[in-house]
């Protein structure tokens, strides 16, 4: 299967029959695999099959297209004046590129633009390998340049090389005392107890055993709190990197993508990296420094049977670098299965209310029985594939050590080996295979460290998309003169939702922003905020570009008050205080009271330290909406936003909202949107919008007497009133 192709052709002009748009996929009859395509054409839908045409409908009898979805796939319909044609039958692998071709023919049969494919109509693709990218990444697992993230990683262990020096000698000298104990075993043995010696050395030798023991277990006390203080400093380094990455990263980021698949990010990714800087290559380290001088040892002992004690090897490194590619893939389908399910839960809390209000508790705990029923399995399959690996090298492991014990026993009967060194090549033996059976498990290891670190540095390499210019001028404090000119700007590119707007708005002067829905409003206000760039034209404040402004200078002359308001968990005080933390109880209270927000506060039990819950949810809407009003008053900003600021409130709060407002307003260039367009009447000068341009402009009475876009909005709006009961 491949993935959607849009075939703009060069030659489109000389051949004006040419597919706007193929999609192929495999389709199954009689038994076997049969590859089908979708082609649409500005006058035709064809569909073949087998390369042998199928059927075709003309786009002239089309009415609708639509897909029906079923269990694991679904069927693409157009709906023509003799009934339903089903055009393709697919699996359900391929319903977002089915979805899109839907799109496309409902937009060529009621003439409008051609729809753009996004990420959702399109699984991401390696451009290198041409394999599907894992969900939630574009990092390729087959593709990435493990030593250049490797490299990247140690970079983090830099400011405290000196403690990870400490530690990893401290392992050395560990592991070299590791080696004593067992030769000691050979002394007593062949020395003081096959002699029978008698006198002090025997006590001498126990002492010499329980002093190395003594001294490993301090050293590794010693080497594990170096560890704990390293792996804190570098998870707390690590953690703050990705989460300056995500604040500088613009609102168009966050819109592609769920915001909850960052918390695993945030914290599981930094955690495998910090074990893979702390434990894993110090372990590593330490580990292979153990193996060979455990093979120096073996060999001054006996080299015949360190010959045969390292035969297994081969098969162990053989069967690790064979598993790793396996275990590898499974852990990539393990964390997708996390990830997925993290987006779930995040999903289902943020919006608990509408899960509640619409009774979907039990379609909730179905996706999440899936979601949940997928990890289950993944990580079965994971750990099933260790259960068997390990007593695979188990059973390699003690095949090398009959050999030594029948060979070495026949040396010993024969004299050529005494029973000491047995003994103790036995006991190096053991600690031989120890490390050696987890070669593989440091390989998975630093796997998923390399995966982690590959989708973290994924975030701190992506570059926002309304950077700060270099030379970005500094304006403590703006007059307020707003210019748009000629602004062009979509979510998708080619779908512009702003279409060559032009408007200029002098210091202090209140515009009113009104239109149907989706006719540019809201962007209108992202754009004046600087969330998103114009893909043409500019926007300039005192006649400086804002892509020219420092970020920080122009957030502070700007203030917003959003029809849906977000109170963070904390006090009433905080929240009104988020705009300027350094504000003072006065100026808090001042600002509430000018928000009438102070009668209501100081009515709580704790006033304003009373906490206002996650989201602000033990406030009503109105209440909420106040403290936004009054942390724009304590921000004190000279260009305000107003976006549906009175909305869904009663009569009552509406009132004293409006009141709040008028007093915020003053002095300030004002932008407000309103869905009660009698709200708006105050303004010096309204601004409607139509399609993404502007139609017309002019005060509330200038508007009414043109009967033109606005008077058709205000008519509208009567009806509906009327039809509710209520006066407008």
């Amino acid at each position: 299967m491949s993935v959607i192709e849009r075939e703009l052709h060069k030659e489109s002009a000389g051949r004006p029959d040419g597919p706007v748009l193929s999609v192929r996929y495999d389709i199954g009859k009689n038994g076997s695999p049969v590859e089908g395509n979708l082609s649409v054409y500005m006058d035709r839908i064809e569909v073949s099959e087998g390369g042998h045409a199928a059927k075709a409908v003309d786009i002239a009898e089309v009415k609708e297209a639509r897909i029906v979805s079923s269990v694991g796939g679904g069927v693409l319909i157009a709906d023509t004046e003799e009934g339903p044609v089903a055009l393709a039958r697919y699996t359900s692998v391929l319903n977002g590129r089915m979805g899109f071709a839907a799109k496309t023919i409902q937009a060529i049969v009621k003439k409008e633009e051609l729809p753009v494919p996004s990420e959702k109509d399109e699984p991401k693709i390696c451009p290198s390998c041409q394999s599907r990218l894992p969900e939630g990444t574009n990092v390729c697992p087959t593709c990435m340049d493990k030593g250049k993230v490797i490299m990247r990683l140690l970079a983090y262990a830099k400011p405290y090389k000196g403690s990870m020096i400490t530690a990893a000698l401290l392992l050395m000298v560990a592991t070299l005392m590791e080696l004593v104990p067992p030769y000691l075993t050979k002394i007593i043995v062949d020395d003081v107890i096959q002699p029978k010696s008698v006198g002090s050395a025997l006590l001498l030798l126990v002492i010499g055993l329980a002093a190395a023991r003594v001294m490993l277990s301090l050293m590794q006390t010693l080497r594990g709190y170096i560890g704990v203080w390293v792996g804190s400093k570098l998870m707390g380094d690590i953690r703050r990197d990705i989460y300056q990455s995500l604040m500088n990263l613009s609102l168009s980021f966050f819109d592609r993508r769920q915001t909850s698949q960052f918390i695993g990010r945030v914290n599981s990714d930094s955690e495998a990296m910090r074990q893979f800087l702390t434990d894993g290559v110090i372990w590593i380290s330490g580990q292979v420094l153990m193996l060979v001088a455990i093979i120096t040892t073996m060999a001054s002992l006996s080299w015949k049977l360190t010959l045969l004690a390292l035969l297994p090897t081969p098969l162990i490194l053989i069967a690790s670098l064979t598993i790793w590619p396996t275990m590898r893939h499974l852990w990539y389908r393990q964390w997708r299965a996390v990830n997925r399910i993290n987006m779930l839960v995040g999903d289902a809390l943020q919006g608990i209310r509408v899960v509640k209000a619409f009774g979907q508790e039990y379609a909730e705990k179905d996706r999440y029985g899936d979601a949940n029923t997928t990890l289950v399995s993944q990580t079965i399959r994971m750990e099933g594939v260790w259960q068997g690996i390990f007593p695979l090298f188990s059973l390699i492991t003690t095949s090398g050590a009959l050999l030594v014990w029948y060979f070495g026993g026949w040396d010993v009967i024969r004299d050529e080996v005494s029973l000491g060194t047995l003994m103790a090549f036995i006991a190096y033996l053991g600690m031989f295979f120890g490390p050696l059976q987890w070669f593989s498990q440091a390989l998975n290891w630093t796997s998923r460290a390399l995966a982690a670190s590959d989708r973290v540095f994924e975030i701190m390499d992506t570059q926002s998309e309304v950077p700060t210019s270099k030379d970005a001028v500094s304006i403590p404090r703006v007059v307020g003169r707003v210019e748009l000119s000629n602004v062009t700007y979509g979510y998708e590119k080619h779908h512009p939702v702003l279409k060559n707007v032009s408007l200029k708005v002098e210091p202090g002067e209140m515009i009113g922003l009104v239109g149907h829905s989706g006719a540019g409003k809201s962007t209108m206000i992202n754009m004046i905020c600087r969330f998103y760039d114009p893909d043409q034209g500019s926007i300039t404040v005192d006649g400086i570009d804002l892509r020219k402004i420092d970020q920080e200078d122009l957030r502070r002359q700007i203030g917003v008050v959003l029809q849906e308001t977000f109170l963070f968990d904390g006090t009433v005080a905080e929240n009104i205080a988020y705009s300027k933390p350094d504000a003072s109880p006065l100026d808090i209270m001042r600002a509430a009271k000018i928000a009438n927000a102070h009668d209501f506060i100081v009515r709580m039990p704790d006033g304003y330290d009373t906490k206002v819950g996650e989201r602000g949810h033990r406030l009503s809407g109105g209440e909420k909406q106040r403290i936004a009003i009054a942390r724009a008053i304590v921000h004190d900003p000279r260009i305000l936003i107003l976006d549906e600021a009175t909305a869904s409130v009663d009569t009552e709060t509406e009132r004293q909202i409006q009141e709040a407002i008028a007093r915020l307003v003053k002095g300030r260039t004002t932008f407000a949107i309103a869905h009660r367009l009698s709200t708006l009447r105050e303004a010096d000068r309204l601004v409607v919008l139509d399609k993404g341009g502007i139609a017309e402009t002019g005060t509330h009475e200038e508007l009414l007497e043109k009967k033109g876009a606005y008077f058709k909005l205000v008519e509208a709006q009567k009806e509906i009133s009327k039809i509710k009961g209520v006066q407008s």
